[in-house]
């Protein structure tokens, strides 16, 4: 592994602890499943998905311990993802836990009994925030995926995927639209995010368990559009955000940005058809729309559902974000706050696909997940029902 790019205060992190080897050959189907940021937006998607898939599965979620306890904390989570149900009462187990302590905060009975039931374990847990250094998310983000790699290590052989972002790859790795898949991660020196430099080192320590022969997969993906079931939004999605903000101030920007926004039940049920595929080497799975959706697309569909709101130049509009900002609800504060001079994040980038990942998830149980109008339109109507979202202007448009 060269690390010579990498900066003499990170490199220590680049090395996987020796303690951290195979048990044996895993059987993921064989006992129950770990889901870690199971309160999350993505985490609590795998664990319906999985639900949905085994009924009869037990699935154990990590969840800090405060505030409140564990079990009523992953129910009010999923309950207000409007996922939740009483049928999961005695499969879906929440287990106190923090990613960011040494042993991932478990406490030892719990330990043990992950050890020796869990076979596979889906780590969807970080501390994802843009803002803060890398000394401040290094523990969730690097030490949880050091933690979970020894728990696949140790007890019954156990498989696991980590979910990483596409924001770590070589996006120039590429032939046209079609991404190197899997494409090399990016320098680190183009990692500018605490958050980017810590899912990069914790990549490279997923690699490293893979050449010590643990049973690892990588996932790695883009923007979590709502759920194409029930509708609900990431009220931390930054394109949900932009949604949300244009509706307030009354005006869009004049741009076709692409965005990689997928529903998040698709790409859950994307991440386990990849998960259980056999994989004789370690390559990781890039997970991007069929078929990619700009922002003039969605603005567009804004149109048609009512929301007739003027267009304007991006300086235009960005200023005007900007003057309302003060007394604005917080999607356009927190779209104000981090908004480029220029354009909106990826406006330059082209209409990418990963062809071997696109290909294994049509080979395997369906076609790779995409955004549509009428998935768009149920993300609006459960909006305005939860009082996230004005009503439309006019009855819309066929």
């Amino acid at each position: 592994m060269v690390t010579d790019a990498v900066p003499e205060a990170y490199r220590a992190y680049l090395r996987l602890p020796e303690d951290i080897q195979a048990s044996g050959a895993a059987d993921p189907d064989s006992g129950a499943v770990l889901v870690t940021g199971a309160t999350g937006f993505l985490g609590s998607a795998l664990v319906s998905e999985l639900m949905a898939e085994r009924p009869d599965r037990h699935v154990y979620c990590l969840v800090r311990p405060e505030p409140g306890p564990p079990e009523k904390r992953l129910r009010l989570a999923l309950t207000e993802m409007e996922l939740w149900t009483d049928d999961w009462a005695d499969r879906v187990h929440a287990i106190a836990g923090d990613l960011s302590l040494p042993a991932a905060g478990v406490s030892p009975p719990d330990a043990e009994l992950l050890r020796n039931d869990i076979s596979l374990i889906y780590h969807s847990g970080a501390f994802v925030n843009l803002a803060f250094p890398f000394e401040q998310v290094q523990a969730a983000n690097v030490g949880g995926t050091v933690e979970m790699l020894r728990l696949a290590g140790t007890g019954r052989p156990k498989r696991m995927c980590h979910v990483s972002t596409l924001s770590t790859i070589d996006i120039n790795s590429r032939n046209g639209e079609e991404l190197d898949d899997p494409a090399p991660l990016g320098a680190f020196a183009a990692m500018t995010t605490g958050y980017t430099r810590s899912k990069w080192i914790a990549e490279r320590l997923v690699e490293q368990a893979s050449v010590r022969g643990l049973d690892v997969r990588t996932l790695r993906l883009g923007a979590l559009a709502g759920h194409s079931r029930t509708g609900v939004s990431n009220p931390n999605d930054y394109a949900w955000l932009v949604v949300c903000a244009c509706l307030e101030i009354g005006a869009v920007p004049l741009m076709r940005a692409p965005t990689s926004w997928l529903p998040v039940d698709l790409v859950a049920r994307a991440s386990i058809t990849l998960t259980a595929l056999p994989s004789p080497q370690y390559r990781p799975y890039q997970v991007l729309p069929a078929g990619q959706v700009t922002y003039a697309d969605i603005f567009s569909w804004l149109r048609r559902a009512g929301y007739h709101l003027p267009a304007m130049g991006f300086a235009q509009w960005r200023e005007r974000l900007r003057q309302q900002a003060d007394r604005g609800s917080r999607a356009v504060q927190a779209i104000a706050s981090v908004i480029p001079k220029a354009g909106l994040p990826g406006e330059a980038q082209a209409d990418l696909h990963s062809p071997r990942t696109e290909a294994l998830l049509t080979a395997h149980g369906g076609a790779a997940p995409r955004l549509t109008e009428p998935t768009f339109q149920a993300f609006l109507a459960t909006g305005r029902r939860r009082k996230e979202i004005p009503p439309p202007t006019t009855q819309g448009l066929p």
